[in-house]
């Protein structure tokens, strides 16, 4: 269960758990759209399908029996130890196997009556299925309750390996296919379940998800009862008895200097580089590990959209970025619930968009005044200063467009806007403690 859940009232869990279990349903009709298109199915499911058509249990039967011995797996991982501590995670799999389980039988017999004849029709129902399911997986990550055993044994495998999450889920899911097409040819001597549809599926619902995911935060606002969700994920204590000032700033601007400036003339907390440990805690990585992820994108997209993990809370992502940048947004949450400080960079300002007391600045400078920075401050080459500018400057652009869905240098985002190479860092800090004394 998401840590959180401890600091959550009955009322709250009641309306999460009925939330998921809406999710679990509306994925077990999404796998059970895209098994009756007849073009494939899912990797978890290909299985279950499978040996479905070759026995007389049913697929919902085969899923449930394939999750407990998912389940097995996760155990002879862990070891005791790792039982005794993830032992609530592996309880709550079983009322999730059974009622997922129960859901795609009854969907699957809902549906019984649907025999596409033409391609069109089963494109029709691949596509209305690949909808289904990114609504329930965006349903489920926004009940953040609870975990499937597939996914959750791939969770346990990439810790216990210590091996990427989205290569560990590249790796699970191909086996799958591999043992399906094994079972599917030794049982009937031809290859069911594993068509165009599996990768149109494996492509699709991802987009999908973050096409659908803004458009429910109400789910997530009734959830908590109407109260403010930023409040809601955040620590405890989380009404903030201070101003929190983000600075957003382009490379060579000058903005860790003055950010140091504006918390050491205001004697409030100053928060950059110290908050690698904090984050390195909070998400179970190591420092290391975070200073190499830190505001970057290290994948293409279409690796993002093969090895996403779209069906389970974001602190559980495939990706090593995208749970580095929960862990990160909780850190950020933490300190702002703490009192007064300055935070820079790290999509602190969305992070903190909803929460009142807070100043929000952007700097940025001419490319010359950059450059010159770099190379006087930060040791860059001068043959290569322009083109590393350009290239950190495009990363951090990159990364708040992913995580944001805004653009990093619109000023709308901000409460001022600053040019370095026109106003000096002086007069910078008296406007920002201008701004801050009379918020």
């Amino acid at each position: 269960m998401n840590e959180m859940s401890s600091n959550r009232s009955k009322s709250e869990l009641t309306r999460r758990y009925v939330v998921f279990t809406i999710a679990l349903f509306f994925i077990s009709l999404g796998v059970s759209l895209i098994t009756r298109s007849l073009l494939g199915t899912s990797p978890i499911s290909s299985i279950p399908y499978v040996m479905s058509l070759n026995a007389f249990l049913s697929m919902g039967m085969f899923i449930f029996i394939l999750n407990i011995f998912l389940m097995i797996g996760q155990m002879l991982m862990l070891g005791r130890k790792g039982i005794r501590d993830c032992r609530i995670e592996l309880l709550m799999q079983l009322p999730v196997s059974v009622v997922f389980g129960l859901f795609v039988d009854l969907t699957m017999s809902m549906l019984s009556f649907w025999h596409p004849d033409f391609y069109w029709m089963k494109l029709v129902s691949l596509l209305l299925g690949c909808v289904s399911m990114a609504l329930g997986v965006s349903l489920e990550v926004l009940a953040d309750v609870a975990m499937v055993s597939g996914e959750y044994f791939v969770h346990v495998a990439s810790r216990r390996f210590r091996r990427e999450f989205g290569s560990v889920k590249i790796m699970f899911d191909v086996s799958l296919v591999i043992i399906a097409i094994g079972c599917s040819w030794i049982l009937a001597g031809r290859v069911d379940g594993v068509r165009e549809g599996t990768l149109v599926a494996a492509l699709l619902t991802g987009p999908l998800v973050r096409l659908i995911m803004p458009r429910m935060k109400w789910v997530e606002r009734w959830e908590c009862g109407n109260s403010d969700t930023e409040q809601a994920v955040a620590a405890p204590g989380a009404a903030s008895h201070g101003t929190v000032i983000t600075i957003a700033r382009q490379y060579g601007s000058g903005g860790h200097d003055i950010g140091r400036m504006i918390a050491d003339a205001l004697g409030i907390p100053f928060c950059d580089s110290s908050m690698m440990e904090m984050v390195a805690r909070e998400s179970g990585f190591s420092e290391s590990t975070v200073r190499e992820y830190d505001q970057r994108l290290p994948h293409p997209l279409l690796y993002e959209m093969i090895t996403q993990d779209f069906s389970v809370p974001m602190e559980r992502s495939l990706s090593t970025k995208d749970a580095l940048f929960v862990a990160q947004s909780r850190v950020i949450r933490r300190l702002a619930s703490e009192g007064s400080c300055v935070i820079v960079g790290r999509c602190s300002d969305f992070v903190l968009r909803d929460r009142p007391n807070c100043i929000h600045i952007y700097l940025h400078a001419s490319q010359e005044y950059k450059v010159r920075r770099a190379i006087d401050h930060y040791g860059v080459s001068p043959e290569k200063a322009s083109s590393y500018v350009e290239a950190q400057n495009a990363a951090r652009r990159a990364h708040y467009s992913y995580y944001t869905g805004k653009r990093w240098e619109d000023i709308r985002n901000y409460h001022a806007v600053f040019d370095t190479s026109k106003v000096s860092a002086d007069d910078i800090c008296s406007t920002v403690i201008s701004l801050y004394k009379n918020k």
